[in-house]
């Protein structure tokens, strides 16, 4: 009987067997089977404890190797043609490799060994160290939990060390979602075996769909070094050039081959694989180093509805963590919304009873964030007239960072000529609807003074709980199902404003596309810089008045100071102007448009840090940003002029006008929903100071734990349990643990029951390490230290530092002035922080990826509104 006689090849190389029978190309290699190792190392020893292990490693380290199995090895190294090249000789324990576990990393693999047929002690040198890996702690307590386990059987691959250029692992699913679309791959330069430890980041590439259909998305990892086979048949660590280590390790094409390979080894082997490959540098042959299935700890089924979630846009709105009342309530909001939009738009009532169910889930709650739920978004888009034809701008007018590959189909609908037809119909309803605008948006003003001033003042808790319902539906009933003024008007503010970056392009080929912001600057009438002047005005009161100018050195704290201004004589100027302001701007604040967030009404606290900035910094000119804005846009009106005329000339000038008109009201019917909310808020809270009076909640705002129907269901007998503190305890409890848990993707996918299967973030900048690329907004080069703020309370002093930020909501606003600048990891050229930096004169940046990962604090740096490029300096501090 030969000396490799046996059946027990192991995990590993049993893999291996099954990839050659899948006609997968393998490197050449034979084993060592594991009954060698049971007659050799494992007979009558025992390792019960740490010390006995220990010992028995050495003693295998050291021990003689019966002739009859060298001569066999040598047979088979001649059989393969192996003598004199570079080996892997890799471990293939009966444990490893398996189904439940893949025990990666626990046992040894020692590369770059060379054997000849007179020489092989460094062979055997490697096959005693993956044998006696088998008594290692790591391994022995992996496999047995708390308490050692016995040694596993131990089978030796010896196999031919690729000379790679490069190597990696690839996934046939997304191994955290279980997206059966999704392939995973990950590469190196070189050789893949300190990918495989984690001594290096790779390359990962996600290939989702097969064939001409697939769509590859690449995240390339700053390499610094590479494992490569040298001449002499060992292994080197090389460091790689600066143009090596941002190079991709593959090609887009060879992503997707390694992809497709290790899809056709899931489909041959029956399940999903987790596999190691390697590129020869020779031939550019993809070979397959070993392959074991997804263990379980990775996979999570792939049945049920596929749901992609996307926070593009919308956390603008309702970022971070957002409480169960707020997301209930924003929920039925855009149901109602977008059903106003769908009739608007020629949509017929019958197709929208039919899909009721899209418009009801229009929004997702994950992990306590909002996110759009992406099919619905793309199933109401195919609803309206013309999606056949106008698929693309409905998607840049959604505004999705990533287009799907392959959008649901639309609900039944007659054919493309109908469709067009119907389209016609749509564009000249439409088109009306716009013409009207000019008499509408004020209307729409008016409706909501007239809903709302009469509640200005008025204590919501002296009501009824039966009357506070009665106030909510009527709230509802006049203004939240009647929103279409805001509606038409987004909807061709995003019209215009994409028409005008067109003409600009065609017809005015010689200069940037950045001309559309010049033109766009020192509209004025945009409410959303009134806060910021207002402010000013009343920092303007303070330093007119010694009194007030010591009441604000004597006290530090905020809450206190606003505590002074709201009791002392000597603030009566500050505290008349200070009320009037709240009156008008009192929901104006960070996130605003959560309802659990405490506004400058309920506390005046941040307005009075904002003043006490202003003060602190001195004099500042209101007007100054606003006549550079207007400098800017005399500037990019001339350009027009020079290079337009005629028929050409007028057209361009009544899209620009246009395009003011509608960007300008956009922002100011924002506002009317910021008070809308806030009176929603209101309501709320007085609920919760009823419950909490009743003794049901601990505290008025355990209020915000609860949803909508639940409140409603307390008042009209429908709720289906009564213990509020319970509900309240549990939903506190689960959103400790969200805030402690990283944060999911901005963009995701879930088969079935989205809890079961939510990746944890990763993000990546956009540029060369030393820049930051994003969307210039306003024009101006800034260098200066910047300022990362994630608190806008906590911002501190920004005279003479960049504001760099995630992302900004209206309540940023009175931090703009005193910053020189401003950077936004979100955001596009229509958010608000656009649009009030071009109208205040602050240059800009926006949609920078991975701008917050990049910066530090204290961090100087050269940002260009224009261009949108952010060059790094250099980390020097902040004088």
């Amino acid at each position: 009987m030969s000396a490799l006689a046996g059946k027990k090849l192991g995990g590993k190389a049993s893999n291996l067997l099954r990839v050659a029978e899948a006609k997968l190309p393998v490197p050449r290699w034979f084993a060592i089977p594991a009954e060698v190792h049971e007659r050799l190392v494992l007979a009558g020893s025992t390792a019960t404890d740490a010390e006995q292990a220990e010992r028995r490693q050495q003693e295998v380290l050291t021990m003689e190797i019966p002739s009859d199995l060298r001569e066999a090895v040598q047979r088979e190294l001649g059989r393969l043609r192996l003598h004199g090249q570079s080996l892997a000789v890799r471990s293939s324990a009966t444990i490893e490799d398996g189904a439940s576990a893949s025990f990666a990393g626990q046992f040894e693999t020692v590369l770059g060994v060379v054997a000849t047929a007179a020489d092989d002690a460094k062979l055997w040198d490697a096959i005693r160290r993956v044998w006696a890996s088998a008594f290692g702690l790591r391994a022995l307590a992996y496999a047995g939990g708390s308490s050692l386990a016995p040694p596993p059987p131990m089978a030796v691959l010896i196999q031919e060390l690729v000379d790679a250029r490069a190597a990696g692992v690839v996934f046939s699913i997304d191994p955290v979602s279980g997206d059966t679309d999704t392939a995973v791959v990950s590469a190196v330069i070189g050789l893949g075996e300190e990918l495989v430890s984690g001594e290096q980041d790779a390359d990962t590439w996600r290939v989702v769909g097969s064939g001409s259909r697939a769509k590859v998305t690449t995240t390339i990892a700053e390499k610094t070094h590479a494992l490569l086979r040298t001449a002499e048949g060992g292994t080197a660590r090389v460091a790689l050039t600066e143009a090596q280590r941002r190079a991709p390790a593959l090609s887009d094409a060879e992503a997707l081959a390694v992809a497709e390979a290790a899809r056709a080894l899931a489909s041959a082997l029956g399940r999903p694989q987790d596999v190691e490959w390697a590129i020869s540098r020779g031939d550019n042959r993809l070979l397959i180093l070993q392959a074991r299935p997804v263990t379980a700890a990775g996979v999570r089924s792939p049945a049920g509805e596929l749901r992609v979630w996307d926070n593009s846009n919308i956390i603008e709105s309702y970022g971070g963590l957002t409480s169960p009342l707020t997301f209930s309530f924003a929920r039925s909001v855009y149901e109602d919304v977008y059903i106003q939009f769908c009739r608007i738009s020629g949509v017929t009532d019958a197709l929208i009873a039919d899909q009721r169910h899209v418009f009801a889930h229009m929004l997702g709650l994950i992990r306590g964030r909002v996110y759009y739920n992406l099919l619905n978004w793309y199933r109401l888009l195919a609803m309206l007239p013309g999606y056949a034809f106008n698929r693309d701008f409905m998607e840049r007018m959604m505004g999705v960072r990533e287009k799907l590959a392959e959008p649901p189909d639309p609900p039944p609908a007659a054919n493309r000529w109908v469709d067009l037809s119907r389209l016609v119909r749509t564009v000249v309803r439409l088109t009306l609807a716009n013409r009207a605008l000019a008499k509408e948006v004020p209307a729409f003003h008016a409706r909501v003074a007239a809903a709302l001033d009469p509640l200005a003042g008025e204590d919501l808790s002296a009501r009824q709980p039966e009357e506070l319902l009665r106030l909510y539906r009527r709230l509802e009933d006049r203004l939240l199902r009647h929103w279409q003024p805001p509606l038409v008007n987004d909807f061709f503010a995003m019209i215009w404003f994409g028409v005008l970056g067109r003409l600009v392009q065609k017809w005015l080929p010689q200069e940037p596309p950045t001309l559309v912001n010049d033109l766009l600057c020192g509209e004025g009438g945009i409410v959303s810089t009134e806060p910021a002047r207002r402010v000013m005005a009343l920092a303007r009161v303070v330093r007119e008045r010694p009194e007030l100018v010591a009441m604000f050195d004597s006290e530090p704290d905020n809450a206190a100071l606003a505590a002074r201004i709201a009791a002392e004589d000597a603030a009566l100027p500050l505290r008349l102007e200070l009320e009037d302001y709240l009156r008008r701007f009192g929901d104006r604040c960070m996130s605003e448009l959560k309802l659990e967030t405490v506004t400058p009404s309920e506390d005046p606290a941040w307005v009075v840090m904002m003043i006490r900035a202003y003060v602190a910094g001195g004099a500042i000119d209101p007007e100054a940003g606003h006549a550079r804005e207007q400098a800017i846009r005399a500037a990019a009106e001339t350009r027009v002029a020079a290079g337009l005329s005629g028929l050409r000339e007028w057209a361009f000038r009544r899209v620009l006008a246009s395009a003011r008109v509608r960007i300008r009201d956009r922002e100011n019917l924002r506002f009317e929903r910021t008070r809308v909310f806030g009176v929603v808020r209101r309501i709320f809270v007085a609920f919760g100071k009823q419950l909490a009076a009743a003794g049901r909640l601990d505290d008025a705002r355990d209020i915000f734990w609860l949803t909508r129907d639940e409140v409603f269901g307390e008042v009209e007998g429908t709720a289906p349990t009564h213990d509020l503190r319970a509900i309240v305890a549990l939903r506190r409890a689960e959103y400790a643990r969200y805030e402690a848990e990283p944060a999911p993707p901005d963009r995701f996918t879930t088969r079935g029951m989205p809890g079961n299967s939510i990746p944890t973030s990763a993000s990546a900048a956009l540029g060369d390490g030393e820049n930051l690329q994003g969307i210039g907004c306003c024009p101006g080069i800034v260098r200066a230290p910047v300022r990362v703020v994630l608190d806008p309370s906590q911002a501190g002093d920004l005279r003479g530092r960049i504001l760099v930020a995630e992302r900004t909501d209206p309540g940023w606003t009175l931090l703009f002035p005193t910053s020189s600048g401003l950077l936004v990891q979100r955001g596009s050229l229509l958010s608000h922080s656009a649009i009030v930096a071009r109208e205040m004169g602050i240059p800009c940046v926006v949609a920078i990826p991975g701008l917050l990962d990049t910066l530090v604090d204290g961090e100087m740096v050269e940002m260009d509104g224009t261009t949108g490029m952010v060059r790094r300096l250099g980390a020097e501090a902040a004088a």
